[in-house]
């Protein structure tokens, strides 16, 4: 029997009618079936017009007993008090009332009113002690697995002829708090021995391979127990956790649905959980759905960290902005990285300047937290978009610092950011003067920071033997604008770089579908200009020619084949490679 110490709102809605007929006795075992399949809705209608009917001692501690197993504590000990002042002789209610002292960790009221009421019975009372053995497994903080084993068993030796599958669940039970799996196992066995058609058996089984997170176990006997009962609604939630934790998070939420349904709860902490497990399935409208059932009826601040999650996920920024913003400033001691990084988001997806700075403090925040993604890349990622180049650099280099294994791409966006940023050094009115010498020793970094990332990617994309003939491309041209004072030196480092290039472009890998022919000519025209200032004609013109095979109008090559007239000098690369690997930016 399973322990919920959750609250529950159930709500009557017949309270003060009068039955049009009275209940029989078969009402009573189907309420007790329903409390164990945690129809707790319908046992409580049930029950409370059986004790309305009838109120005996033993219509109340059933109707306590409901109360108990729903975690409506104060309901339990007003019905189990009426009941044992409805017959002192009955012991029932005062066990039930040791379950409520259980409930409450009042440890020592239980044992006196067990002890009483076992030896009241002379432990002759079967229902006294299959009763009161089970109220020590209740609880999970407040239990006593041994002590419900010794009344069990006491128990078990009244059942001659071995036909109370319910002392050997409970048994089963006193051995899952044990943490001893192998008797737990046993009994719940035994317990399919003399009703091969108890569900709740194989749920409970499984529930102990869910425990030891064999997750595929699990979900097996999860499955029997709903083929020999599809009513039995733990099933369907312990179900849910085994599919959660093998990641089929759309399996999850619909069996976590169906929980909902058959037990008919709406126990707003069930329903958060549904909408947990929607939102994880990826289903956001589905996740608000159940979170706007809750309105009203529960206050937990972490409803709008769903709601915040679900709206950024489904493009309503405003409406994620306004409740994750509320939920960090109620629950600041329950913030973690999520929070941070779709509050991110959802301010990124604003368009305004405001919203533009406050993506990045709060993806700033989550980035040193978040143990799933490297948000310094989607950061990077915000400031190359907006030409904000230095400081795209900057968190590009984060992105590689803070991953144990970088993408390809981290360092050919590192080396494109430093590469943009370069030329634009000394023109930033906003930024601190600085004098000719200064402007050219900056830039020299940039482009050597460029020529570094790119050096780094082409090592990394050979070592898998496979070719990035950009790499070398973006090598030369940051070599070459590195030295604009030394020619001979800036042509001496980018030469074989470029012919590296030219050497990768013309075999390219077969799923390399680049168009390297812009990328040649400025190679080839390059390397010409250096060829002249070397005076070697004859090599000029040969990459002259290389050209014209390439795009036989171009006008500055035709020109400079003419005469003796100093080559057109390279054009700088312009970005725009095709990424070596798709980008793994998060998009949520």
């Amino acid at each position: 029997m399973m322990n919920n110490q959750k609250k529950s709102l159930f709500t009557f809605l017949f309270v003060g009618t009068t039955l049009a007929a009275p209940l029989m006795a078969q009402d009573l075992p189907t309420a007790l079936k329903d409390i164990e399949a945690e129809r707790y809705p319908k046992a409580e209608q049930t029950l409370t017009q059986l004790v309305s009917s009838s109120p005996n001692a033993e219509n109340q501690f059933y109707l306590g007993y409901l109360y108990l197993r729903s975690g409506q504590l104060d309901k339990a000990k007003a019905a189990f008090d009426k009941g044992a002042a409805a017959d002192g002789k009955n012991q029932l209610n005062n066990v039930g009332l040791a379950g409520v002292a259980l409930a409450k960790k009042d440890r020592a009221t239980a044992k006196s009113l067990i002890d009483n009421a076992v030896n009241q019975t002379k432990s002759k009372n079967q229902d006294v002690l299959i009763r009161a053995g089970e109220m020590y497994t209740l609880s999970d903080q407040a239990n006593d697995p041994a002590e419900a084993l010794r009344l069990l068993q006491i128990a078990d030796e009244k059942d001659k002829k071995n036909e109370n599958a319910e002392i050997e669940m409970l048994m089963g039970d006193a051995y899952f708090l044990k943490n001893d799996g192998g008797n737990a196992i046993t009994k719940y066995e035994n317990a399919l021995t003399v009703d091969p058609k108890l569900a709740e058996a194989n749920y409970k089984i499984g529930r102990l391979y869910l425990r030891g997170k064999n997750y595929t176990k699990a979900q097996d006997y999860f499955k029997q127990a709903i083929q020999t009962d599809a009513e039995f609604a733990p099933t369907y939630r312990a179900y849910a956790d085994a599919l959660a934790n093998s990641r089929a998070y759309k399996s999850a939420a619909q069996n976590y649905e169906m929980y909902i349904q058959k037990s008919g709860t709406k126990d707003p902490e069930l329903l958060l959980d549904v909408a947990r497990y929607k939102f994880l399935a990826q289903d956001y409208q589905g996740a608000i759905s159940y979170l706007d059932q809750l309105k009203g009826k529960i206050n937990n601040p972490i409803i709008d960290r769903m709601y915040g999650w679900a709206y950024s996920a489904l493009g309503k920024n405003n409406e994620s902005v306004e409740s994750l913003n509320r939920f960090i400033s109620t629950a600041p001691q329950k913030v973690m990285a999520d929070d941070y990084k779709y509050l991110g988001r959802a301010y990124g997806q604003l368009g305004t300047p405001e919203g533009d700075s406050m993506s990045v403090v709060n993806l700033e925040k989550a980035a040193p937290m978040d143990t799933t993604e490297n948000l310094y890349r989607e950061i990077g990622e915000k400031f190359y978009k907006t030409k904000k180049y230095d400081k795209a650099a900057d968190y590009y280099a984060k992105t590689i610092a803070n991953d144990k294994k970088p993408q390809n791409n981290d360092y050919l966006w590192l080396g494109l950011s430093n590469y943009q940023y370069a030329p634009r050094i000394g023109r930033d009115s906003t930024a601190a003067p600085m004098d000719t010498a200064q402007i050219r020793q900056l830039k020299e970094q940039y482009y050597l920071r460029a020529d570094s990332a790119f050096a780094q990617m082409a090592q990394k994309i050979e070592a898998d033997g496979k070719k990035y003939p950009l790499a070398y491309y973006y090598r030369a041209g940051a070599n070459y604008y590195a030295y604009p004072n030394d020619k001979e030196k800036a042509a001496s480092l980018a030469t074989p770089l470029y012919l590296k290039f030219i050497e990768q472009a013309a075999a390219p890998d077969s799923s390399d579908k680049t168009d390297y022919k812009r990328y040649l000519i400025t190679s080839y025209k390059a390397l010409a200009g250096f060829s002249l200032m070397k005076k070697d004609d004859t090599k000029a013109k040969e990459y002259f020619d290389k050209v014209l095979e390439l795009d036989p109008n171009d006008e500055s090559v035709k020109k400079a084949l003419e005469g003796p007239k100093a080559a057109p000098a390279p054009a700088a690369p312009k970005p725009g490679p095709k990424a070596p690997a798709k980008k793994k930016v998060a998009s949520k």
